[in-house]
């Protein structure tokens, strides 16, 4: 009897800590705050694009909790200090195996993600077979995932990027239409990205009606996601001109924004080019 009791116990507790009674997934942390600027870090960088906020918010996550495991992992991911990068992934290789299996199935992606971004800092650079492997893991534990919580709507948007950089986008669009809900859909991030796949699948007139949508959901010119969004259909329109003011004011709203970033180099140097 008392070998049955602690077994439901161990199960009990196995559950509380991935699981809530809602069917949200607590990431590894039973402190509310932690959670909270958790999930607001998730919403700033996917739904807005608010990457210098997105930082402070999962730093704050693992103030209220120093032992919240998953929180680290995403200040490795989002951080672009290569020391701290490197420091943060021997610690989170060692507390690994501490993490339930629901967690690991994140932390293993993310511990990859940080050895990528730490690759591409170094003289050697990511190697194609590092970057597939990477991508598979990604894609079979987002999916495996978001069968379990697929409430958790950031992680379906991470699962819906691996797709696109595997099979390209119309396997992604497909992939984001038969997974996301319909209060899912209404969410920025993944009318973006469904505006984005029209766009490079050539559907212009849609992605441009998804880049108006996303506009007046968020209804803040300060946010830099619907200036990124329409910087990145006018680039895949060739409207180089017509792309370049509007990614030199997304960048300007938030420096940090790596996607941006990105964007504007390629229109830069497609523009060299021209001349």
């Amino acid at each position: 009897m008392v070998r049955i009791v602690i077994c439901l116990l161990v199960v009990a507790s196995a559950l509380s800590c991935s699981q809530s009674s809602d069917g949200y997934f607590s990431y590894g942390t039973s402190n509310d705050s932690a959670l909270f600027y958790f999930n607001k870090g998730w919403e700033q960088i996917l739904d807005l694009g608010q990457w210098t906020l997105s930082e402070r918010s999962f730093r704050k996550a693992i103030e209220f909790d120093n032992s919240f495991v998953i929180g680290k992992s995403l200040v490795g991911r989002i951080s672009q200090d290569l020391e701290e990068r490197q420091m943060l992934l021997q610690e989170l290789e060692k507390l690994r195996d501490s993490t339930w299996s629901d967690e690991r199935l994140l932390l293993n992606i993310f511990i990859s993600n940080i050895r990528i971004m730490n690759l591409r800092a170094s003289e050697a650079g990511v190697t194609k077979e590092a970057r597939e492997n990477h991508l598979a893991l990604a894609e079979r534990n987002f999916r495996e995932f978001i069968q379990k919580y697929p409430k958790e709507s950031y992680m379906k948007a991470e699962y819906v990027e691996t797709i696109h950089a595997l099979y390209g986008p119309q396997r992604a669009l497909d992939s984001l239409n038969s997974l996301v809900t319909e209060r899912q859909s209404q969410l920025p991030f993944f009318i973006r990205y469904k505006a984005l796949l029209s766009a490079e699948l050539g559907k212009f007139e849609e992605a441009i009606l998804l880049a108006q949508q996303l506009k007046e959901t968020i209804n803040d010119p300060t946010i830099p996601e619907p200036h990124v969004l329409a910087a990145e259909i006018y680039f895949k329109m060739d409207s180089l001109h017509r792309a370049k003011p509007i990614i030199d004011h997304a960048v300007g709203l938030d420096p940090n924004h790596l996607i941006a970033q990105g964007l504007r180099s390629q229109i830069i140097d497609q523009l060299d080019v021209e001349i």
